[in-house]
Order: C-alpha cells, then structure tokens, then sequence
C-alpha cells in the first residue's frame, strides 16, 4: 500500500497482482475513491521502446478497452484522465512527464483546481510505485507484447501514407520545377521579340503583373523548394516509422536483471524515513563515479543531506531502494536496542 498525500486528503492506494498484459490496478480509498489503471506502454519519442508509464483514469490507452473498475470519484464526481511518465528523463524535471491529459468528469467538464491537483498527485504516485517494482522489466515485455500487434497496424498505415505523401510532394516539386524554366524560357523569347520590334501587346505580356510570366519565374522555384522541404519531412517521418516497425516486429527479448548504480540524494530522517531530493544516474566509471558522489555529498552536506549509491533499473526503482535501505536499518538499530544486554 502505498499513501499519497492531497489537497483534498490523504489517499491511499493498493496495488493489485499485475494481470497478462503487464497491468495493475490501484484501490484508493481515503479522500479520493476507485480505481487507477497503470501499465508499461511505449516511448512518446519511439512506439518500438517500451521505456514510459500510463496512469489512468478510465482508459488505460487507445490500444486497450475500457476497464470495468470504477473511476475514481472526489466529493461524488467521476473523473477521467491520464498522464505518462517518461523514464528516459528524472521525475524531477517537466519533460519527465506527459500530462495529465484531459481531467474531466463525466459530463466532459474540467476538474476544479484541488481535484485537479489531487488527481495529479494520485495519477503521479501510482505510475512511480509501477516503475519501482522489482519486476517492472517482466511487465514491460508484458506490455509491450500485448500493444505490438496493434502498434504494427498503425505504423503500416502510417507508413503508407507517408510514402504517398513523400511521393506526391516530389510529384509537385517536379511539376514547379518545369513551370518555372517554361515561364523563364518564354519570358526571355518574348523579350528578344519586343527587342527587335517593340509592340504594347508584348510590353502587357512582359510587364510583372501577377500570374504574369516573369512573376511565374519568380515564385515557382521557391514553391519547388517548399515542396522538396516537406518531401523531406515526409521522408523523415517514413525513415522513423519504418525504424519503429523493424524494432517491434523483431522478438522482444527476456528482461535482463541489470541494475545500474544511481545517486540518490535526499535527508535520511528518524524511523527510516526519507526526504528523497535527486535520483540521478551514476557514471558507470567507478573513478569518476567517485568523484562525482564527493561533489555531491559536498553540497548535500551544505543542505543537511546526504548521498548514497544505489543500484537498481530505473530512476523510481532506485528512490524505492533506497527507501527500503532507510527502513531496514532503521528496522535493526531498533531491534539491537531492545535487545541489547
């Protein structure tokens, strides 16, 4: 269980087992009642890496359907919404997450500001305690074999159509291309007729009105440009989806135990509690990780704090660490003190 704290009250928030596709289902109970629905999912940045979390109100994503748990309800309203923690980025930071998108009641108005935040609080804790469990790399392999199948239905199609675009925009480009050398060439054969025998008919064809021949030859190959610039794009968008389509149809392979040492910085207090401030990823060089924890612990020091090294697969796995250190000591200096002779 784990208890989250609101504007509107404490919460508290019991996980369920994870069920086939990697998901869990938290039980709230306390100042905000129901159900939030949280599952591995893939990387706003890339569909092929599974490196992101979905809290949910109602809908867990578009990829599954509406779970029949109960939303969750603040003072007898209902709400739906969701947010993504993405964890290729510290928590700590904006672009660590995504969301909440759309916190709205039933009758698709906005949540009022405490129950915006409370909402906010509940959805963030719940994806953090999923990022932090010890078997969060099986519910990713979990996850992500569930939402392939429908993730590779949407890259086709998405792939398709960005090889029509790319194609119908080189198709214009080209056509510029040809309109503007015509338009310059009959500019120039109209101008050594005027030369040679200067009429007011071939003056009006010659002058820089719009759609006029010379006003032609200007503009068109900057539409030519235009035109290639968006192939281009298109042909980015395809290079990317057509990498994303390669990464999920090959075999996800089994999760790998490999913790990485991280840096969590924070104030270790009474009763194994923790204060975290930072978690960090650590250099992997054991020299400059030294060196760096010594900075640290330097201005940790400075704000009455401390640094430790923890090792553990995410950011969220390695402040959980730490926090089941704190208690364990804890634990133990108070069991050596009771039973001490």
């Amino acid at each position: 269980m784990i208890t989250i704290a609101t504007p509107s009250g404490t919460v508290r928030a019991v996980p369920s087992e994870a069920d086939a596709t990697g998901s869990v289902l938290y039980s709230l109970t306390g100042a905000a009642r129901g159900t939030v629905h949280v599952t591995a999912t893939s990387s706003p940045a890339r569909w092929d890496q599974f490196d992101a979390v979905r809290a949910s109100l109602g809908s867990a994503s578009a990829v599954r359907e509406l779970p029949a748990e109960p939303l969750v309800r603040i003072r007898g309203r209902a709400y739906q919404g969701s947010t993504v923690r993405v964890l290729a980025h510290s928590a700590d930071v904006p672009w660590g997450w995504q969301g909440p998108v759309s916190l709205v009641d039933t009758d698709d108005r906005p949540a009022p500001e405490q129950a915006s935040q409370t909402l906010t609080a509940i959805l963030r804790a719940c994806a953090a305690d999923y990022a932090g469990r010890s078997d969060f790399a099986r519910l990713q392999l979990a996850a992500r074999r569930h939402d392939t199948p429908q993730l590779l239905k949407w890259l086709d199609a998405m792939i398709s159509y960005a090889e029509r675009a790319q194609a119908c925009y080189l198709e214009e480009a080209e056509a510029h291309r040809v309109q503007a050398a015509r338009s310059l060439a009959a500019w120039w054969t109209l101008a050594r007729w005027f030369t040679s025998r200067p009429h007011p008919v071939l003056a009006l064809l010659l002058a820089p009105d719009r759609e006029s021949l010379a006003h032609r030859a200007e503009y068109l190959p900057k539409w030519v440009e235009i035109s290639k610039g968006a192939a281009d794009e298109e042909g980015r968008r395809l290079t990317l989806f057509r990498s994303e389509y390669e990464g999920l149809a090959r075999p996800a392979a089994a999760p790998e135990n490999r913790d990485r040492p991280y840096f969590v910085v924070g104030q270790w207090k009474g009763g194994g509690d923790v204060d975290i401030w930072h978690v960090e990823e650590a250099p992997a060089d054991p020299g400059e990780r030294a060196d760096l924890c010594d900075e640290y612990r330097e201005d940790a020091d400075n704000a009455f704090g401390s640094v430790e090294t923890v090792y553990a697969a995410s950011p969220e796995a390695a402040a959980a660490q730490a926090r089941r250190e704190a208690r364990e000591t804890s634990e133990r200096r108070i069991h050596r003190d009771l039973t001490r002779p």
